[in-house]
């Protein structure tokens, strides 16, 4: 082989060992850049799994409050309804007390009123007894007058007595009313912690819804068994009236005010289960 030959060998050797050394140093460069692209996609994937559960629990958490937000206000509404209606029944014994306690003041008045004519009476028998005493010559006369003045003033004791008795009488009227209404205040305390509420305490009163729009309906009533005057009871306590159908009960509604004129009822609707129509079956007494 001649010597040019011979050189061109060698360099295709060592031409052919530079490229398998770069093919390899090539691939080994190749497989950890693969290695550390799939690292990072796994951390990546990972990172995306955490934060949706983060995100799924935080509007789990969002719709909790939102609910819990939801009860707290429906509630808070029906605990200032309830307090109002303690604070009007509150008012009304306070208006029944101070009715009773001015009669008491009259009575005990009137009461001074005839002890200062008792007074005056006997003082004036006195002042005639000791002028007849005084005049011998006007003795006869004055021992009628002082007659007449007695009797006149027995009279007036018995008068004032009888009185007296008929003031004792209403002072333990007055005592027994108070006594009363202290027990009916205690019974009515122990109710309402037993879940009584005044509007429970209703006429017995049954009737057809006629009209029912958003939060107010009318009522017809068409059974008043015990004759009551409507318009007063819904004055002195607002009561409630349940509503129902074929499928069952599907609300109440507190009386608002009475039409005499339609003989019907004006409600605001509370409680509801399911839509009050017209024609449902209403009644103070749940069915």
């Amino acid at each position: 082989m001649s010597p040019i030959g011979r050189v061109f060998i060698v360099l295709n050797l060592i031409a052919a060992g530079a490229f398998v050394m770069f093919a390899g140093s090539h691939v080994q460069t190749q497989h950890n850049w693969k290695a550390k692209f799939t690292a990072k996609e796994k951390e990546l994937a990972d990172k995306t799994s955490t934060w949706d559960a983060e995100r799924v629990g935080l509007e789990k958490d969002r719709n909790n409050f939102e609910n819990a937000k939801t009860a707290a206000e429906t509630q808070l509404g029906e605990v200032q309804v309830r307090l109002q209606q303690k604070e009007d029944e509150v008012k009304r014994q306070q208006q029944m007390i101070a009715a009773q306690t001015a009669d008491l003041s009259q009575i005990r008045a009137t009461n001074e009123q005839m002890s200062v004519a008792v007074n005056a009476a006997f003082n004036q028998a006195k002042s005639a007894y000791e002028s007849s005493i005084a005049d011998q010559k006007t003795r006869d006369d004055a021992v009628r007058a002082k007659d007449s003045a007695e009797a006149e003033n027995r009279g007036l004791k018995a008068q004032i007595a009888s009185l007296q008795g008929d003031v004792q009488n209403r002072e333990g009227s007055i005592a027994d009313l108070s006594k009363e209404v202290s027990r009916l205040k205690l019974l009515t305390a122990v109710a309402q912690q037993k879940g009584f509420l005044p509007s429970m305490a209703a006429p017995t009163l049954a009737g057809m819804v006629t009209n029912a729009s958003g939060r107010l309906c009318t009522i017809q009533v068409t059974d008043n068994p015990g004759k009551v005057d409507i318009a007063e009871e819904i004055a002195r306590n607002p009561f409630r009236i349940a509503i129902w159908d074929a499928s069952g009960y599907k609300g109440e509604a507190v009386a608002t005010h009475y039409e005499a004129s339609a003989n019907a009822i004006l409600c605001n609707l509370e409680l509801v289960k399911a839509e009050i129509k017209q024609g449902d079956k209403a009644s103070t007494k749940t069915p």
